[in-house]
């Protein structure tokens, strides 16, 4: 088997196990794979979908006593957050968000 059709299999493997709602450990159970090479090829595929971060331009008003913050999207989404939120926790987010 090569390279290319092995890559699809577990490809295949990890989408089934994805709309499933059985465990790692119970999917590999099932259709007799070693679980270790799973959560391998598992992070293997993850890593494929990560895209690069894109920046996009924003524009930052800062009153004089903010109660709240509103971030609105280009795409007509808004998150409306406390005016005292940590900054470190907002990174955090739009890291998570991104």
């Amino acid at each position: 088997m090569g390279a290319a059709e092995q890559e699809r299999q577990w490809s295949e493997h990890i989408a089934r196990w994805q709309s499933g709602k059985l465990s790692r450990v119970e999917y590999c159970r099932q259709h007799n794979l070693k679980f270790h090479t799973f959560v391998y090829r598992l992070k293997r595929h993850r890593q494929t979908l990560v895209r690069p971060i894109t920046l996009v331009p924003v524009t930052v008003h800062t009153p004089s006593a903010a109660r709240e913050m509103v971030l609105r999207g280009p795409k007509g989404w808004s998150l409306a957050l406390a005016g005292d939120v940590s900054t470190q926790w907002l990174a955090e987010l739009m890291g998570q968000l991104a």
